[in-house]
């Protein structure tokens, strides 16, 4: 996919980033808020179309496998990759007008909401903290929306036990 050229460009020079073509750059969550809100302000990103998060389990190790394609992935923590797209409206081409980021987030840490920038990732926020359990910290209303309040753990996460149960659906 090609990302459009000036929002690389702010990624680049102001905020040292590497533009991944697939998937945006990785933010780190210190600079989340302020690439946001510069992607918002200067140069018109006020459609916020969706955050997703994908937690992914600790790995100790995976051999190379030269049949399966696989190099080596050594080490790699139990992390969540939070992902983020938005999009200018002011163009009718919309190939060129979306733009994607993303954040990784170390299990137990928490990355800044995004809901002071973008009014729309209240919800969607609240959404992926009760199904994979990302913490937004400065979030303003921070709680479970799909699930019961006493749901024990987040149902989305790769490590949830399938078989959990919980009166009166299992």
């Amino acid at each position: 996919m090609s990302w459009p050229t000036d929002a690389a460009t702010l990624c680049q020079d102001r905020f040292g980033l590497e533009i991944c073509e697939a998937e945006g750059p990785l933010v780190s969550a210190d600079q989340a808020l302020a690439l946001a809100t510069a992607l918002k302000d200067e140069l018109d990103f006020r459609f916020f179309v969706h955050v997703v998060s994908v937690h992914y389990p600790e790995v100790e190790a995976i051999a190379a496998d030269e049949e399966k394609g696989i190099d080596a992935i050594i080490g790699t923590p139990d992390h969540t990759m939070v992902h983020y797209r938005l999009r200018r409206l002011a163009n009718p081409n919309r190939s060129t007008d979306t733009f994607a980021f993303r954040i990784k987030v170390p299990t137990g840490e928490s990355t800044p909401s995004l809901s002071g920038v973008w009014l729309g990732a209240d919800w969607q926020e609240r959404e992926q903290y009760d199904l994979v359990g990302t913490v937004f910290s400065g979030h303003p209303d921070l709680r479970r929306i799909m699930m019961p309040e006493d749901w024990p753990g987040h149902p989305l996460r790769r490590d949830y036990a399938i078989d959990t149960s919980h009166f009166p659906w299992r």
